[in-house]
């Protein structure tokens, strides 16, 4: 999410201070702006907030480019209805225009050598285990089996040790450690890792251990690479510090292969997130077939989830902005629309600090909650 100021009324401070002044006063409206001075400007404007005379903030208004948003964070938007909008069309912005015009014939074939490299390092293990996801052909398991190279695979080694990893590695509950049988002692040798040996087993602990996870898991494809979900789980539950940078892979995945957001609550939960991309395969796969099938892109686009992004600019006056701060700043709005809320009070506050100076959550600005039994409790509530 991005939010940029693309305009504003000028001296904003200075136009509400005359606003409220000529309420008041016999002279027009220019001399006060002529007669008005920085300190009587500040001194006006926290009288005018203080006693609730919003009126003349409606005088000033800024303008917003607002980027990565979803359309789940639009329709809670527009309900703020004293604004203007001007949103960017799914209906003439096709997100997957690339796919539907071409296909990368380059990444399908890395992604099949990366796969293959994966199988190579479960097969050096000599297990057998179930893996889903991928092109897997029996056959070529099988060629793989006969034929295991002398050597790690050096084009894809990440790939290669997650295989090995995923047969034959092990989490241990001892702080947050690896370890794999003495036997892979040829193969991990060659790889840039130090090894412990402690009895029968090699061992990668703390920071070694979390370097090894985010090196194997390094380009994962979370739809069409090869791997055990339930060990990525168990790492992650095991490892806060490997979480959070799957987490930010997540996110980049999802903008990237989906346009769409990766949601707050989601991205606490491992198996949320490769839930939610599972759905949002889906929902893609379905919009390109229906557009291969010759329907329209404004109808396919009905398959799309609420969280495709978009981007808008939105102008709002400073009353409608103190309405809008005063609700989606609140911890009880929902997480998206309290990011962006918040982002652009930080914006106005650098261009209008007076002005939006108790602009925000009410209970920062009165130091209590008005939210009643559904207060979060970051404040008392008044009786």
């Amino acid at each position: 999410m991005r939010v940029t100021v693309l305009t504003h009324t000028p001296e904003p401070e200075k136009t509400v201070a005359a606003a409220a002044r000529l309420c008041y006063s016999r002279i027009g409206p220019m001399e006060i702006m002529e007669n008005l001075t920085d300190e009587k400007v500040a001194s006006f404007i926290q009288k005018l907030i203080n006693s609730g005379h919003m009126s003349p903030l409606e005088h000033v208004s800024f303008t917003f480019a607002v980027e990565g948003v979803s359309r789940t964070l639009l329709a809670q938007l527009t309900r703020h209805r004293i604004a203007s909008y001007s949103v960017q069309s799914l209906r003439y912005n096709n997100p997957f225009e690339e796919e539907l015009s071409s296909q990368d014939e380059a990444q399908t074939t890395c992604l099949k050598a990366q796969n293959r490299a994966y199988l190579q390092g479960v097969a050096s293990s000599g297990k057998y285990m179930a893996l889903v996801g991928g092109d897997i052909k029996e056959a070529e398991l099988e060629e793989i089996r006969k034929n295991l190279p002398d050597k790690i695979n050096r084009e894809y080694p990440g790939h290669y040790l997650r295989g090995l990893f995923d047969a034959d590695g092990k989490i241990t509950d001892d702080g947050f450690s690896l370890s794999f049988p003495e036997k892979f002692y040829s193969i991990l040798s060659q790889t840039p890792f130090e090894f412990e040996q402690k009895g029968e087993s090699l061992f990668l602990s703390g920071k070694k251990a979390v370097d090894f996870c985010l090196f194997i898991y390094d380009g994962l494809d979370f739809v069409r690479s090869l791997y055990s979900r339930e060990k990525l789980a168990n790492l992650c539950k095991m490892a806060p510090e490997f979480f959070s940078k799957i987490k930010t892979q997540a996110r980049d995945y999802i903008a990237q292969r989906y346009y769409c957001v990766l949601p707050a609550e989601i991205e606490k939960n491992l198996d949320a997130i490769l839930t939610y991309i599972a759905a949002l395969e889906n929902c893609k796969k379905a919009y390109l077939d229906m557009v291969k099938m010759g329907v329209d892109k404004e109808d396919a686009r009905y398959i799309l989830p609420m969280g495709t992004c978009t981007n808008l600019v939105v102008t709002m006056n400073a009353r409608s902005l103190y309405n809008f701060f005063n609700l989606r700043c609140c911890e009880r709005a929902q997480s998206e629309i309290r990011k962006l809320a918040r982002m652009m009070l930080d914006e106005v506050r650098k261009i209008a600090p007076n002005l939006f100076k108790k602009a925000g959550a009410p209970c920062e600005a009165t130091g209590y909650c008005p939210e009643g039994a559904f207060s979060c409790g970051k404040y008392p509530v008044r009786n």
